[in-house]
């Protein structure tokens, strides 16, 4: 079977990275507001070099330790790195609080925040 979307959606993930899909078990879509915010999520929450088809996608944020006194410059600096190949996308700021760190970027006149659950460092 094929199915046909459109280039301006993507298909939903959830919480735990694989397809969502609704209470009929169907696959569906996301687009608009909500596409972007799920983009803006996996280049910034995915491991950099970790998905075999694309090296250069994802960041460094993991590697920060979020008791470290730099640590929402160095977010920010992850983050920018991320999302280069986004150039609607830039960067506002960042923070680390409460084993999450929250990166705030504008795409296209419109603000996004994008939150990361992490673990404390240990």
């Amino acid at each position: 079977m094929c199915v046909r979307r459109r280039s301006d959606t993507d298909t939903a993930i959830n919480i735990n990275g694989d397809v969502a899909r609704d209470s009929g078990g169907r696959v569906y879509y996301v687009s608009g507001r909500e596409e972007t915010a799920q983009r803006l999520y996996i280049l910034l929450s995915a491991k950099r070099g970790g998905f075999i088809y694309g090296r250069e996608l994802g960041s460094g944020i993991g590697l920060v330790g979020l008791t470290d006194s730099d640590a929402a410059l160095r977010v920010e600096a992850y983050a920018r790195q991320a999302l280069a190949g986004m150039p609607s996308a830039e960067v506002t700021g960042a923070s680390v609080a409460n084993g999450a760190v929250t990166v705030f970027v504008a795409v296209d006149n419109e603000e996004y925040n994008i939150t990361i659950r992490r673990e404390a460092d240990a």
